[in-house]
């Protein structure tokens, strides 16, 4: 296994893990938008530094993403993703651990996380791997129906330099 941070150059493989990862909710209410995304607009964002992705490699083959935000004192990460076939070899819990890294390269002392609450055992999973729940709140975007969304995050070390 091993994971690199994404160039821009990486946006369709970005794209096509994240949304082979997010079929099993194309039928959610409403959908996740990671449905929607393009190679364009991710490409953009890396290009752009409004976002750092990151590839899990197995055998020389892309098994999972994760695309990561910093805001202020914290990283945020968001469309964590491993292919249906890959799941339950670490490759989620190495990909959360590479943004807890980075975390500290960067300084923050925080890393956080939004999950639908229509996915308990993605709650769980981070609550083993040391996430704790800090907020709930209903998500609305025009147009579409309302959905509930639990915040997590986790404490980190922040990384000091000379």
């Amino acid at each position: 296994m091993k994971i690199i941070e994404a160039k821009p150059e990486e946006a369709e493989t970005i794209r096509i893990v994240m949304q082979s990862a997010f079929e099993e909710y194309k039928n959610d209410s409403p959908p996740s938008g990671a449905m929607e995304e393009t190679t364009e607009s991710i490409e953009i964002a890396v290009r752009n530094k409004e976002e750092i992705a990151a590839v899990c490699y197995m055998n020389d083959k892309p098994a999972g993403i994760v695309r990561v935000k910093e805001d202020g004192d914290a990283l945020y990460f968001f469309r964590l993703s491993v292919l249906p076939d890959k799941r339950g070899n670490g490759i989620g819990r190495a990909l959360v651990r590479w943004v807890e890294d980075k975390a500290v390269l960067l300084g923050k002392s925080t890393v956080y996380c939004k999950v639908r609450a229509s996915t308990p055992q993605n709650v769980k999973r981070y609550e083993e791997m040391g996430y704790s729940i800090f907020d709930r709140y209903t998500a609305e975007k025009p147009g579409k129906p309302a959905f509930k969304v639990i915040s997590m995050k986790k404490q980190i070390g922040k990384a000091y330099y000379e």
